[in-house]
């Protein structure tokens, strides 16, 4: 019963080489970025026009 709301709270988690957008401030900044790594720290995401970069699990949205 509790495993949703549980859920709800952890941090995502995402494995290498999948697909994700950055959300900031309530809008998509940026798109098809590719995971590289993920650490206690953050998520390396290597973005076509921006290069790669930290970013934190909260802020990115997998595609599907």
């Amino acid at each position: 019963m509790f495993h949703p709301l549980r859920s709800f709270f952890q941090t995502p988690r995402f494995s290498a080489g999948v697909r994700v957008n950055r959300f900031l401030q309530g809008s998509m900044d940026r798109t098809d970025g590719r995971v590289v790594a993920q650490t206690d720290e953050g998520v390396l995401v290597e973005w076509p026009r921006f290069g790669a970069g930290w970013e934190r699990p909260q802020t990115l949205c997998e595609q599907i």
